[in-house]
């Protein structure tokens, strides 16, 4: 009894001190690489009804993807954000941004990290922390949140972290250069009277500007921007996200492709005043996108990817060499019983191995991680505006060079002409159709050509 006693004591200390040690799992749910694929499936099917205004039944398909503690549980809080700011649900999406942060900044699994590194399993066993433009982009979100509150000290910090997520790059080039974030900043410090910093993100912002050969000091677009006595701030969602491609035998070359963004310019007009042109390029998510340079895991699934071509050459050779041995050992074994029974088992023996390193192969995975956060666009304009309260009628021309290739009329109601209002408008769906109707107009002018000198050619060859 009294060895009983002492057995179950050691049991339930041992279980205390698991449960201590588990603690921080208890609540994070593994997924197979499958189940993971089939939460991006629905993904992307939230995000067809995010681009055609069924905010929300996207909203309902997002949110169950986020009941459980995944990996991808950060991405799919973004893709929320996101459909909330466009739902007009500011203060849900509010209090989504502190706890993504928390995510971002603090949620770490090292079972999932082990997985990702591992050369049995892909990239997407790892807790999604977003590509450096995406963390980015989310705190240029959460910093125009902060100045819907009027809490522009915090509107600063968020704009702090978002540079620093923005300097996480291997390019020296495309370090802070986020020309968004230091506007951001300007327009919050110009509200908190810190002249001296206002100025420093003004000239910041100038300088991203300049490194993509763009002079704002010369562009009256720009001077627009510098408009303190603004109680308005209009985010123009325009263009379609940046895009993740994995290529490669095995999918280990993860490559950011730019969205389709036809607009080259944009102009607005409030309750059909004159319409006046709005700072371009200001959040260009497609250039921060893409100038980031590689990224350290690169190397690993490509390290990944040569072992497993590696074992795969080798398993064929073991074949190869099996065949011949074995070829060999029967066309011997009358004339030679005991050496064609030895290069028969040398044979068999070639096959054992190839198939052994065969399966080893075929269970690695160097795949690189496909996940990306789809309900951005590919560029944010921001434009300031001092605008009474009451409803107000926006007018927006976007332009693709000289010709003018969308309007889109939005109703702005201001309720207190007082506070600042952080108003997000839709043109992601507009931008979508245009490009398809470019690319449909390239292809009937590339067939009519074609057919033209189908016709051209065969005149001459009657003549």
């Amino acid at each position: 009894m009294k060895k009983f006693l002492q057995w179950f004591i050691i049991a339930c200390m041992a279980g205390i001190i698991g449960g201590g040690c588990n603690s921080y799992d208890s609540d994070f749910v593994y997924k197979s690489e499958k189940a993971l694929k089939a939460m991006e499936d629905m993904s992307a099917v939230a995000h067809e009804e995010f681009l055609r205004g069924s905010y929300n039944d996207a909203e309902a398909r997002l949110r169950s993807l986020i009941t459980e503690r995944t990996v991808s549980r950060p991405l799919y809080q973004l893709e929320l954000i996101s459909v909330l700011l466009m739902n007009g649900k500011k203060e849900e999406a509010h209090e989504l941004m502190m706890r993504l942060h928390e995510d971002l900044e603090l949620l770490f699994d090292a079972e999932s990290e082990e997985k990702a590194q591992s050369i049995w399993h892909g990239e997407i066993n790892k807790v999604y922390k977003g590509d450096s433009y995406e963390r980015a982009t989310f705190y240029a979100l959460m910093a125009l949140s902060f100045i819907q509150q009027e809490n522009y000290e915090d509107a600063l910090r968020a704009i702090k972290n978002g540079l620093l997520a923005d300097a996480d790059s291997n390019s020296e080039d495309a370090i802070n250069d986020y020309a968004l974030l230091h506007y951001l900043g300007y327009f919050a410090a110009q509200k908190l009277n810190y002249e001296a910093e206002a100025q420093e993100y003004l000239q910041a912002m100038f300088g991203a500007m300049g490194n993509r050969n763009f002079n704002g000091h010369e562009n009256n677009c720009f001077s627009q921007l510098q408009n303190n006595n603004a109680n308005t701030l209009l985010v123009v969602w325009v263009g379609e996200a940046p895009t993740v491609a994995c290529t490669g035998e095995y999918e280990e070359n993860r490559t950011i492709i730019c969205g389709r963004l036809p607009f080259t310019a944009m102009s607005l007009a409030v309750n059909a005043s004159s319409a006046f042109m709005v700072a371009n390029n200001l959040g260009d998510l497609d250039y921060q996108a893409t100038t980031r340079g590689g990224r350290l895991m690169d190397n690993v699934l490509a390290n990944k990817a040569a072992v497993k071509k590696g074992m795969e050459v080798t398993s064929n050779i073991f074949f190869i060499a099996g065949t011949g041995l074995i070829i060999a050992g029967g066309a011997c074994i009358n004339s030679s019983p005991t050496v064609g029974i030895c290069l028969l088992g040398a044979g068999g023996s070639c096959y054992i191995c190839g198939l052994g390193i065969y399966f080893i192969g075929y269970m690695m995975n160097p795949a690189a991680d496909g996940r990306y956060w789809r309900n951005i666009p590919g560029q944010l304009y921001i434009i300031p505006l001092n605008l009474p309260q009451g409803e107000h009628k926006i007018a927006l021309t976007g332009y693709h060079n000289s010709d003018r290739v969308a309007l889109s009329i939005f109703d702005v109601n201001i309720s207190d002409d007082t506070k600042m209002n952080i108003i997000h408008l839709p043109m992601m769906q507009q931008s979508a159709d245009i490009w398809q109707a470019t690319q449909d107009k390239l292809q009937e002018e590339i067939t009519n050509a074609e057919q033209k000198a189908g016709v051209s050619r065969f005149d001459k060859e009657l003549k």
